[in-house]
């Protein structure tokens, strides 16, 4: 079977696609079960509560970063597709996050983080939603053009 030229760059843009888009996502779920992997006892508590904050950075990022890979592959730039599937997905990994911290020596799993990392990746749609539909726009009076120089005779 012989290939066409145009089969040979569709597949090599999807190839790129997944690389540009949904290699740093799955490369930040490694990283986020691999510092679910480092036991209880060897993480500093900064104050009360820290955890939370943690959980929400972490998830926060990454629902920026799948929302992007679901908006440019998947489910478009409109609708709610993406936003769906950044969530479900999300709240997915956040729930296999947490079952699976019940395996490492001196940690636990608790709901309570779930449904931060749920609540961060909600605010990571919502932000860039809003972003999407406010862009930054360079105001015109905010810096005003020189003005002409006149030439002395």
């Amino acid at each position: 079977m012989i290939r066409s030229e145009g089969g040979d760059m569709a597949t090599r843009n999807r190839a790129s696609l997944f690389l540009f888009y949904w290699l740093p996502v799955l490369l930040y779920i490694a990283l986020i079960f691999g510092a679910s992997s480092i036991p209880g006892y060897d993480i500093p508590v900064l104050f009360p509560n820290a955890d939370k904050l943690e959980h929400l950075t972490e998830y926060a990022l990454f629902g920026l970063l799948l929302g992007r890979a679901f908006r440019f592959t998947v489910g478009g730039q409109r609708g709610a597709r993406w936003a769906m599937g950044t969530v479900a997905l999300g709240g997915f990994v956040g729930g296999m996050d947490e079952l699976y911290q019940r395996l490492t020596p001196g940690r636990t799993s608790d709901i309570r983080d779930w449904a931060v990392d749920l609540a961060a990746v909600t605010l990571a749609v919502l932000f860039t939603q809003y972003v999407r539909l406010h862009p930054i726009r360079r105001r015109r009076d905010a810096a005003p053009d020189p003005a002409p120089k006149q030439e002395s005779r």
